[in-house]
């Protein structure tokens, strides 16, 4: 029952959000803060569940002014990558990525992997219940360039 409620309370704020509060939002989850970001590709939205470190609180923070819009390309055919306007704290470690892992690139960068990497990167957060293939197609992995709304 409490499990429902949580379930319902969630639906109900999400309903209820506003566009400026959609862009990233914070509900309890057990003892746990989750963080929520949507990003949105040719009319489509997607969420990501975003880790917790200083880069995140900047990204958030700055998203409560309103939406990042960027330019995102094709680089080495395994990410779409974008300049998003504004700097932000770096956490880097060598990270090997998966497909839907988000990652902050020389603090100003934000990429969305559809294919594998490792070098040392900030990680932002991963897409939620994205297969690869459903991840490549939703950017146009290897495709053109993209439009990419936080």
């Amino acid at each position: 029952m409490r499990h429902i409620l949580m379930i319902l309370t969630v639906m109900l704020m999400t309903c209820c959000s506003t566009d400026s509060e959609m862009k990233a939002e914070t509900f309890q989850t057990s003892n746990d803060m989750t963080q929520k970001l949507y990003l949105t590709i040719g009319g489509v939205t997607k969420t990501a569940t975003l880790v917790s470190n200083s880069s995140t609180e900047a990204l958030v923070a700055q998203l409560q002014k309103g939406d990042i819009m960027y330019e995102a390309r094709d680089y080495g055919g395994f990410e779409k990558v974008g300049a998003l306007g504004y700097t932000f704290p770096q956490n880097n470690e060598e990270i090997a990525t998966v497909p839907g892992d988000l990652i902050l690139y020389q603090g100003s960068n934000l990429c969305i992997y559809y294919d594998v990497n490792s070098w040392s990167f900030t990680r932002i957060g991963k897409l939620d219940d994205m297969t690869q293939a459903d991840i490549k197609a939703w950017v146009n992995g290897g495709g053109g360039n993209v439009s990419v709304t936080l």
